[in-house]
């Protein structure tokens, strides 16, 4: 059956009827999304141009940054034609602005003074290009922020303690416009917290998102609840729905709304989750759908991506694009991954702090920013599972029901249990894989599904 689509919901499910599978997928970097399909399609002359020049690069960017992490060593093999860093791994800084400038202000319909880093990802790529891990640094994740160069010149002082969405306006001087300072703080900000050298970046604002949905042809998102948000003029029912850009946006914006006429929790961290099935979908129609085989269909969304993108010089053209794609044409879709950084609640109730300690998750907000700067699986994915798998219990003496051997070893019945092989299980032991944790999201070649009371609704058809 197919999906509503958001002005016409499902209607009539009772909130204890529906049973949701999340299946949100990863928030692949829109570079890899449009790289993948430039890899497997055939362009030339005039459209290359085309799509060249529908793309914002901002220059001097690396000029503006200093006291930056160490550059890490090369530690691949040959690299793939083409790829513009060598087949080492890479790290990119992925940045959502909420700026109401020019078209961004007929999607925000609310607070035109902004100048927020909304979103705060990095978009790692390992060097054999065998993962990609994306994280999530929630916006109001409280971190030093380092003294930024401003465009008249001045420097602004360092904080102690600010909201890391914050680093924007701060660089830019609340000044939109000055688009160059604001990225550059964003980056200083994000690689003093984490520790990692970015190689590059890509800003995405509210009108290039909401773009890049519409030239999908929009997207299936599965609503658990009755959702309302007057802030973001979003009302949808229960049930599966075909989100337009500008919905879709809506949905991914959302903070403080109501759940079946309950007030939800506004914080980011639920909005990150929003954010990650919406994505999730995003990723999903574009590389498991198979509808892009269609060529104009292609166009129309590569067109979009393309128009929607502001890059570092590094990511500023198709050819790069499409030679990362190519180093990435082997990648398991199960070896993708998003997670948002550990964090932990302050007593102000709406911000937090990275994690310090390894808590419930097992691992350190620390953990995993050493991780990806040393180019290792991330805690809690399938691929550091089964790279460091929990060694098998050794099966009791008694289990099979005779008397051969006594708990303590010794032999009752003539016969001793031979010593159990030492070392620990390879890879090839861990069947079937391990599921990741619960804050890890994966499953990129899910379908958006809805199950309700005892009939489905699929985006499958």
């Amino acid at each position: 059956m197919q999906p509503q689509h958001a002005a016409h919901p499902v209607a009539g499910v009772a909130r204890h009827q529906l049973r949701v599978y999340r299946h949100r997928g990863l928030a692949v970097v829109a570079s890899v999304c449009i790289s993948l399909l430039l890899a497997g399609f055939t362009v030339v002359g005039e459209k290359v141009r085309q799509w060249n020049s529908n793309m914002d690069v901002i220059e001097g960017v690396n000029n503006l940054l200093t006291d930056r992490p160490t550059e890490r060593s090369t530690t691949t093999g040959e690299a793939a034609p083409g790829d513009p860093f060598g087949g080492r791994a890479v790290d990119i800084a992925i940045i959502g602005s909420d700026s109401r400038e020019g078209e961004n202000a007929s999607y925000s319909g609310d607070n035109p003074g902004s100048v927020l880093n909304d979103v705060n990802m990095i978009a790692h790529i390992s060097a054999d290009r065998t993962r990609v891990d994306v994280v999530a640094i929630p916006r109001d994740t409280l971190v030093s922020l380092p003294a930024c160069t401003q465009a008249d010149g001045t420097v602004s002082p360092e904080e102690s303690s600010a909201a890391i969405n914050s680093a924007f306006g701060k660089g830019s001087n609340f000044d939109p416009t000055n688009t160059r300072e604001g990225v550059a703080c964003v980056i200083a900000a994000i690689e003093e917290t984490t520790g990692i050298l970015l190689d590059g970046f890509i800003l995405v604002d509210f009108a290039g998102f909401a773009g890049m949905v519409d030239g999908l042809g929009g997207v299936d998102i599965c609503i658990p609840e009755h959702l309302v948000s007057k802030n973001t003029h979003l009302d949808l029912e229960a049930g599966l729905h075909h989100l337009d850009g500008r919905t879709a946006l809506a949905y991914a914006r959302t903070r403080k709304a109501t759940a079946d006429g309950v007030a939800i929790d506004g914080s980011d961290l639920n909005r990150i989750n929003r954010q990650q099935q919406l994505i999730g979908a995003v990723i999903h129609e574009v590389l498991a759908s198979g509808d892009l085989g269609s060529v104009p269909k292609l166009n129309r969304f590569a067109t979009a991506v393309t128009e929607s993108l502001t890059t570092s010089p590094e990511l500023g053209s198709v050819q790069a694009l499409a030679g990362l794609a190519y180093s990435l044409r082997n990648i398991n879709l199960d070896r993708v991954s998003l997670m948002m950084a550990p964090v932990v609640s302050v007593p102000d109730g709406v911000h937090v702090r990275l994690a310090e300690s390894a808590g419930e998750r097992g691992y350190s907000a620390q953990d995993v920013f050493d991780a990806l700067a040393q180019d290792e699986p991330m805690p809690g994915t399938t691929a550091w599972k089964l790279a460091n798998p929990e060694p098998e219990p050794e099966p009791d003496p008694d289990t099979d029901g005779d008397t051969d051997t006594d708990a303590d070893g010794t032999s009752s019945g003539g016969q001793t249990t031979p010593p159990a092989v030492s070392g620990p299980p390879t890879i090839a032991t861990v069947t079937p894989e391990p599921e990741p944790d619960e804050g890890v999201v994966t499953g990129l070649n899910a379908p958006v599904t809805c199950e309700v009371s005892t009939w489905a609704l699929d985006s499958s058809g």
